[in-house]
């Protein structure tokens, strides 16, 4: 006779959304946000991890119990690969009832499908995911932080009690739909239009940002709205030109190029000794 395996799924909420991802960023982190019911958790149950974000999200990674069998030491091995999908959708989509918002441990059934919906979920922290105003993108963008400021690229500790205080996240507008190319054209007319994604880093006023207190301090007292108005104000002159919008020139294969906002400028993957390029006449210097 088969045996019946009867699926378990424990949640682990954190109400303090931002709290919650520093300990994901920071396992040496001293804050303590995650609450869970207590009772039973077998060595190898599944765990899924909620934001109080507005509305709430959830965790596109799972967390499995160890062998201590303690939700307090749930592993969560594939943090970069981990996105954020909206609580109440995940819910509706799955039939899963007021047991998503008021229960803290799904049984059976109801585990297994949101166990193998989020195995199977084809989200990956993708950039365009990360733009919008809304508290579930700021933590998308906290989520993606690898502990270098944007906005200065000095390290931020999140290790300390003061951490929260420590990292801000700069949102941006909802990203606009690109342009449509023209409904005809000539049979030897090529499209015209660039990839999205180049145009937009070129076209761009802001770029969502995770910045430490100083740089946030700085756009506040400077008076700038825009991330990327701000970057390009502390890099230096064209030489040739007097051109402001120079970029800080980047070698090797670029990781998550969809990232990059348009203060930098892609060198290739040899390095070279020019470490500026000039966008308004392409002059590259040192």
């Amino acid at each position: 006779m088969s045996q019946t395996i009867h699926h378990r799924l424990h949640i682990l909420e954190a109400a303090d959304w931002k709290a919650g991802v520093i300990t994901l960023l920071e396992p040496r982190s001293p804050y303590r946000p995650w609450r869970y019911a207590f009772g039973e958790a077998r060595p190898g149950d599944y765990a899924i991890l909620v934001l109080g974000t507005d509305p709430a999200s959830v965790l596109t990674v799972l967390a499995r119990v160890g062998d201590e069998g303690g939700l307090s030491g749930a592993l969560l091995n594939q943090r970069y690969d981990a996105d954020l999908v909206d609580l109440t959708t995940v819910a509706m989509l799955l039939d899963l009832g007021d047991d998503a918002f008021s229960s803290w441990r799904l049984d059976d059934d109801a585990a297994e499908r949101v166990i193998l919906a989020l195995h199977e979920s084809p989200i990956y922290g993708d950039p365009f995911y990360r733009w919008g105003h809304s508290s579930t993108a700021a933590a998308r963008n906290l989520l993606r932080f690898n502990g270098i400021c944007h906005g200065c690229l000095d390290e931020v500790d999140l290790s300390g009690a003061h951490a929260r205080d420590q990292v801000f996240v700069h949102t941006v507008d909802p990203l606009p739909r690109p342009e449509p190319g023209l409904p005809i054209r000539a049979a030897d007319q090529a499209s015209g239009r660039r990839p999205y994604i180049a145009s937009l880093r070129e076209a761009t006023a802001d770029w969502p940002a995770v910045i430490c207190r100083r740089c946030r301090d700085r756009m506040r007292d400077g008076g700038f709205r825009s991330f990327v108005a701000y970057r390009f104000a502390q890099h230096p002159a064209c030489p040739d030109c007097g051109g402001q919008r120079t970029k800080s020139i980047s070698y090797g294969m670029p990781f998550e190029p969809q990232s990059w906002g348009p203060w930098l400028y892609m060198g290739g993957c040899c390095p070279q000794d020019a470490q500026w390029h000039c966008d308004v006449c392409d002059h590259e210097w040192v």
